[in-house]
């Protein structure tokens, strides 16, 4: 039996649970849709012009029973008490809970909402691309919401946020644009945690990664698909995304002069290997050259170069190299190396013992020395139950465990979907 209803805009009240609006995208006054609706919520919807929504009663209130025939202006007054629903993301109303690994593993809540979060958001910015295309304006308020929706995400438990960045990259491997900003803006945050910015900077270099590569609206399709590391493409063109971004991101916005600079120094690195069209020479601000450096590794991630993409750990490895010749701030790599690790979860690795194994979890005291799960036999079986092993604590053995290789994680007789399972 479903619990999804349609109803009337008009017909909504309080404490019911909204999983969309039918109708465009750019009449909501949320970027993010599932929620359980607070009065004002309902007072944004009212206001919008949305004509029809749709509700699902099993999260939420059900609509009253002379909804339909009474419908009215303001809120209705609802059958029965409000409920918070065990599902739902709303951070505001709600304090942080500690999350116990050993207790919850992989399937715990806050991973389902983190990841909730980052689908919701990469569906919504499609949206909002395609809007653009058609002279829509950026709706500033909405990606100022979900800028601080995720810093307030990775203040609470940046560490799930950066296994659920890298595991759904793993298991739902997307190279799409949406995908690719979103991804950047929470590694931004989480590395800015680490360099102990403060939460306006933070929530700053979070909106401008939102909207960093939206100048790519502006020019060809085929572009867009493939942009750099494929023979063939025209790098004037695809350098000119910057400048178009930030005009769109000007085009009658309300978006603070920082983000706009922000936007515009993402390819200005330090050595002068990028391009920009910052003006008079000023110095590139640490918020830039941040993006510019999470924009870059996750190019890597996506797209690498001519030979391919890049698994997590050589990336990281590359990003280091890179940091050395002078590419990037030492400083800003090595806070990113303890966001993600030396051997980032899903790195497929070869031990000492002979043994394959794929990284499943972070001991931050020890980062070289992660946990485990050992795949396949130092004779090459397959294990048909994957042995987990603590690099960092395990006591059991008699001699040192260490990662010797990192592997090719494209092997097909490796599932990760599985193994994270």
């Amino acid at each position: 039996m479903t619990t999804r209803k349609r109803l009337a805009c008009s017909q909504i009240c309080a404490g019911m649970y909204l999983v969309r609006i039918l109708d465009s995208w750019w009449k909501s006054p949320f970027f993010r849709h599932r929620r359980l609706l607070s009065s004002h919520d309902v007072q944004q919807l009212l206001q919008s012009g949305i004509q029809e929504v749709e509700i699902d009663t099993a999260k939420g209130l059900d609509v009253s029973p002379d909804a339909e025939l009474f419908p009215v202006e303001g809120t209705h007054e609802c059958h029965q008490e409000a409920e918070t629903p065990p599902d739902q993301d709303d951070s505001s109303s709600q304090e942080p809970t500690s999350w116990d690994p050993d207790e919850n593993g992989l399937e715990g809540e806050h991973q389902d909402r983190l990841i909730r979060l980052r689908g919701d958001t990469i569906a919504a910015l499609e949206d909002m691309f395609e809007g653009v295309k058609t002279g829509q304006v950026i709706p500033h308020a909405a990606m100022q919401e979900t800028a601080k929706a995720f810093v307030e995400k990775a203040l609470a438990h940046p560490t799930v946020l950066a296994e659920i960045m890298l595991i759904e990259h793993l298991e739902q491997f997307d190279p799409t644009l949406y995908s690719h900003v979103v991804d950047t803006a929470l590694l931004s945050i989480l590395v800015g945690l680490q360099l102990e910015w403060e939460v306006k900077q933070l929530e700053e270099i979070a909106v401008a990664a939102l909207l960093h590569d939206v100048g790519y609206m502006r020019l060809p399709l085929n572009l867009v698909q493939t942009r750099w590391g494929s023979i063939g493409i025209d790098y004037s063109l695809l350098q000119q995304h910057v400048d178009m971004g930030v005009a769109l991101i000007n085009k009658k916005s309300q978006f603070s002069q920082d983000i706009v600079d922000i936007v515009q120094e993402h390819h200005a690195y330090l050595d002068g290997s990028g391009y920009s069209t910052v003006l008079g020479g000023k110095p590139v601000s640490d918020s830039g050259t941040l993006l510019g450096l999470t924009d870059y590794f996750d190019e890597l991630l996506a797209v690498g170069n001519a030979s391919g993409s890049f698994p997590v750990a050589l990336a990281i490895r590359r990003v280091y190299q890179d940091a050395q010749k002078g590419k990037f701030p030492t400083r800003f790599v090595e806070a990113m190396i303890r966001v993600l690790g030396v051997y980032p979860v899903g790195t497929v690795v070869q031990l000492s013992t002979g043994e394959d194994a794929v990284v499943v979890k972070q001991n931050p005291a020890m980062s070289v020395r992660p946990q485990v799960k050992i795949i396949r036999t130092c004779t090459g079986e397959i294990l048909k139950k994957p042995e987990v092993r603590n690099l960092a604590t395990d006591s059991e053995l008699k001699y040192e465990v260490r990662i010797t290789k990192v592997l090719d994680s494209a092997d097909p007789s490796i599932n990760l979907r599985e193994i994270f399972s």
